[in-house]
């Protein structure tokens, strides 16, 4: 585009010239008094402003064939003409200047539509038109475009594929908005490839372990770019089986067969030699070397990589102790289709490292400078001989010197020095890092040049090497960096920056010179938004904080971006400069949102396995029964309703614990304000994991969220419940009083702060909640209490060490008032009480085990207080995906707040107003979806009480056998995610 506009300059200068001379000799107007200067056409592209800044000729001036050449070079580089051409006119008042101009164009919005068959999506398509937004555009950039995206669509199998291009004009914006209309047609199906080359093994073999022949009697495969891949990657694998490392597997073109609609691909295969890799001296398994010798990745052999396999293999025998280790390997070629390489590994005496030290810091302390250190002593369950190798020691004091000198000290030498038989005792080790600071340099005078903006002084202050400072050339960095920032902030795009660094007049003192080039400020002509179909533009008002006139600021439009982006309805926005490379004050700019789909739907499927509840047909257990109860799950949501980012969201589960539907309204940024939503919420649900009843539950409820901060989160809710309790497994006596239907009419305020690195597997930080609600008559109920429930966990990495350690602890309590002479122990409905007890509660219980029983069946009743606390220690257990967990739980659920007890013991069988201990173990397998979780705890103290054994209709009219009864000590739980 760039050469275009060069040539169409040059031949605009020489149509100047050409015409001039046919018109009248150079002589008859060189120096002849301008009488005006007009644009044809009179309305230009260019602001006035832009204009007179750029034209340097004024009428009663001489006219000079330079400064014409000059102003269409001038104008040429504003970005936004195609062609300009002069000419002169003679009028009566003299002689005119004209300026023949035609406007760039410039790409706008480009989307794809019409029926696509994924792969590729419609955003992968228009990314391969490679027309970007901003950009100059001429009318040859449509078919290349519509050359790419055939491209990719034969790339996925899509050979039938039809792209109809669609351009319309903006001619005030001088902006194309590009359509392509696509029809995939059927894709095709990969075929039996042809592998041909040195392949070293039978083809026909080959050709099979691509495997684009699905299994039995299903058909190929499709022939998208993925599959293609995979099928090469798959021939891979089975020469790296055999022991062909360096096989060189490539596809070389797919042939069409268009009368099947089929594709051939014809691969090339080059196998290579069989590399045996062994070592000698020291047993290692082939994973191990598959690991540490990084010709297995790079699929060659050269001795480049076995160099580093060297190093690597010596770092991970001194990661184990064997500090002293010597690798040394040797390479020799056994014929045309063998290459032996041997790894000869000498171990040494093995070694702990005891200490490590530091020595010589005076400017930092020593936890700063650990910080930083990859040498470790040994630990107890992990790096149990410590960490040290020659490699990791120097790495550490590079570490520690560019600490040093990011702090002025130029000097600082630091040096690993290690004592082996530390104390007398063979094989020990004592590491300590001598740290020489040496003088630290400081700032003695800085002198910043060519900053005139209003904000000099303020930016000054910022800056890090101020006068008395320490002197780095990291300080300087980051003081670049903050004024170009500043300047670009303010509308300044191409402000530049460099320094001068000399020896100050004294020792140890540095004098700086800062040169800022401001260049000229720019300004937002105006802002383009396209891409919204459904979109209410009042739902991108609040956001939209640039206007026209406004400095063309970086900073901005990036907050701008990042907000649409929070607004939920979009799935990309991209942002540009219209011509941003123009020689122009004033600039367009463009957003173009991709709004997201409107539908979603997601399928999950689960399971628990635990001590859970018996239903009124099976053997009615108090303890409960060790089972497994699958959980499937569905969700439906329609999103951005009404064009505003609203959304409803359909929610299902069906267990054998659990029977929920649940419908949710969601109003994001109520009010227009940021961080505010407003979500009303109908749910349904059939309780059935609370071992002494079911319930049926029917909810509505309205909740306005306010984000406070990054961090905390206000909740105001209101909330309407209907319970009704069936299959009560309690004495018959107290049926009753305990399945009485209720309603709760609730308002509840909602505190929450989450400073957690990781919410699903939290390494540090802290999360606290506090929820309180007041259920009253006056709100549509039949009950009236205070309920409160707060949180607080805890998260700290112990050092260096991945070791974790996490705490949680939990207190409720619910006040029943205004009974009505009721007694306040069976007042509060069974669905509102506390119940605990299972993987996320209290370990020592299984599942809404924990608190007062009902003491004829010994089914669990709840409680109307609750504490509980938690302490894990989480380690590295097993490789780098699988964690260990030693835990400790205490508590339970209480009658009451004035029965909270701290005892150990129980006292008697109606007795359970005491805390429960249980330590125990758990391992965590790292997946996607977040901790896998195994837990096995000892509760040290269970209860034991009068229970019933037998089924639901012997509990309601006798037969069933009394007992005493047992929640057990051991308790097992699978479930995914921590525990907090």
């Amino acid at each position: 585009m760039a050469c275009a506009r060069c040539l169409a300059f040059i031949l605009s200068i020489i149509s100047f010239v050409s015409y001039g001379a046919d018109l009248a000799p150079r002589s008859e107007y060189e120096g002849k008094q301008l009488a005006g200067v007009r644009f044809d056409p009179v309305v230009q592209p260019v602001a006035d402003s832009d204009l007179k800044r750029l034209l340097t000729l004024s009428p009663g001036t001489p006219l000079r064939l330079d400064e014409i050449r000059e102003a269409i070079k001038r104008l040429y580089g504003t970005g936004r003409y195609s062609t300009v051409e002069a000419d002169t006119e003679q009028t009566p008042a003299g002689l005119t200047l004209i300026f023949r101009t035609t406007d760039q164009w410039f790409v706008g919005p480009v989307e794809t539509h019409g029926k696509i068959s994924l792969p590729p999506n419609a955003g992968q398509l228009t990314n391969a038109s490679q027309l970007d937004l901003g950009t100059p555009f001429t009318d040859a950039d449509v078919q290349t475009a519509v050359d790419g995206l055939q491209s990719l669509l034969r790339r996925n199998g899509l050979y039938r594929a039809t792209v109809t291009p669609n351009v319309q004009r903006d001619p005030q914006h001088q902006e194309v908005a590009i359509t392509f209309q696509v029809n995939s047609g059927k894709r095709a199906r990969l075929t039996l490839p042809n592998v041909t080359g040195d392949t070293r093994l039978p083809p026909d073999e080959l050709a099979r372990k691509a495997k684009y022949k699905q299994i039995l009697f299903f058909p190929w495969k499709q022939a998208t770019q993925d599959n293609l891949n995979i099928g090469l990657e798959n021939i891979r694998k089975f020469y790296t089986k055999k022991d062909r490392l360096t096989a060189d597997v490539t596809l070389t073109r797919t042939d069409y067969l268009a009368s099947e609609n089929r594709v051939k691909p014809i691969i090339n295969a080059d196998g290579g030699p069989v590399v045996k890799l062994k070592t000698e001296g020291a047993k290692v398994s082939k994973g191990t070397l598959q690991k540490y010798v990084p010709v297995f990745d790079e699929g060659t052999v050269n001795r480049d990589l076995l160099v580093a396999g060297d190093r690597n293999l010596r770092d991970y025998f001194q990661n184990k102790g064997y500090f002293d280790v010597q690798v040394d390997f040797n390479s020799e070629n056994s014929g045309r289709d063998l290459e032996n390489i041997t790894y000869t590994v000498s171990l040494g005496d093995r070694h702990r490292v005891l200490s490590v030290d530091v020595k010589g810091n005076k400017y930092f302390n020593t936890d700063q400078i650990r910080e930083r250190m990859f040498l470790q002593p040994k630990g107890f369950l992990i790096l149990r001989h410590g960490r040290y190798s020659k490699s990791f020691a120097d790495r550490d004091e590079d570490a520690i010197e560019a600490l040093y000198r990011d702090n002025g000290f130029h000097d600082c030498k630091v040096t690993t020095e290690v004592v082996d038989d530390y104390k007398g005792k063979k094989g020990d080790v004592a590491i300590t890092m001598q740290i020489s600071e040496g003088g630290q340099y400081k700032v003695a005078a800085l002198q910043v040049n060519g900053m005139t903006i209003a904000s000099k002084d303020a930016i000054l202050a910022k800056l890090n090497s101020l006068v008395g400072q320490p002197y780095s050339e990291t300080s300087v960095a980051m003081d670049r960096d903050y004024i170009l920032q500043s300047y670009q902030s303010i509308g300044y795009p191409s402000v530049a920056f460099d320094y001068k660094a000399t020896p100050g007049p004294g020792p140890l003192q540095m004098s700086l010179v800062y040169n800022v080039v401001e260049g000229r400020p720019q300004y937002v002509r105006d802002l383009l938004f396209s891409g919204m179909h459904t979109t209410r533009k009042r739902l991108i008002d609040p956001v939209i904080t640039l206007k026209a006139g406004d400095p063309l600021s970086w900073t901005e439009m990036g907050r701008m971006q990042r907000r649409l982006y929070n607004l939920g309805a979009f799935d990309k926005v991209d942002m540009a400069i219209q011509n941003a490379n123009g020689d122009t004050e004033e600039k367009y700019v463009d957003f173009h949102v991709t709004e997201g789909h409107l539908y979603s739907m997601a399928i999950g499927v689960g399971a628990e396995i635990a001590k859970i509840g018996a239903s009124a047909t099976s053997s009615a257990n108090p303890t409960g029964n060790t089972g497994f109860a699958p959980r499937f799950d569905l969700q439906l949501g329609r999103l951005n309703l009404w064009g505003l980012g609203h959304s409803v969201t359909f929610k299902g589960r069906y267990s054998t614990l659990d029977r929920r539907v649940s419908l949710t309204y969601l109003a994001p940024r109520f009010h227009n304000v940021e961080g505010r939503n407003i979500s009303v919420d109908a749910l349904y649900d059939n309780l059935r994991d609370v071992l002494t009843f079911t319930a049926r539950r029917l909810q509505g409820g309205v909740q306005v969220s306010q984000r406070w901060s990054k961090a905390t989160h206000f909740l105001f809710r209101y909330q309407w419940t209907d319970n009704k309790v069936n299959n009560v497994f309690i004495s018959p006596l107290l049926i009753p009083l305990y399945s009485a239907a209720s309603q709760v009419g609730l308002f509840g305020v909602n505190v929450v702060q989450d400073r957690r690195d990781d919410p699903s597997d939290a390494h540090r930080g802290i999360y606290n909640s506090l929820d309180i609600g007041l259920a009253k008559t006056q709100f549509g109920g039949s009950v009236n209490f205070l309920r409160f429930l707060g949180r607080n966990s805890y998260y700290k990495t112990l050092g260096r060490t991945q070791m974790v350690l996490a705490s949680n602890t939990e207190f409720g309590v619910i006040r029943p008032f205004q009974t009505g002479g009721l007694s306040t122990i069976t007042y509060v409905p069974l669905p509102e009480r506390f119940f605990a007890g299972g993987e996320d509660t209290i370990r020592a219980f299984p599942m809404n085990q924990a608190g007062p029983r009902d003491l004829t069946t010994g089914f669990p009743l709840g409680g109307d207080a609750i504490f509980f606390h938690s302490t894990e220690l989480r380690f590295p257990f097993i490789g780098e995906n699988i964690q260990g967990v030693i835990f400790h739980d205490m508590g339970n659920v209480f009658t009451s707040i004035g029965a909270i007890s701290f005892r150990y013991h129980q006292n008697g069988l109606s007795d359970f107003d005491y805390l429960v201990h249980a330590p125990g173990f758990g391992i965590r397998y790292k997946t996607p979806l977040g901790p896998l979780r195994v837990d096995i705890a000892y509760a040290l103290n269970p209860p034991t009480f009068n229970g019933l054994k037998g089924t639901y209709n012997q509990l309601l009219f006798g037969g069933a056998t009394p007992t005493i009864q047992n929640s057990g000590h051991l308790q097992f739980f699978f479930s995914i995610g921590q525990a907090f």
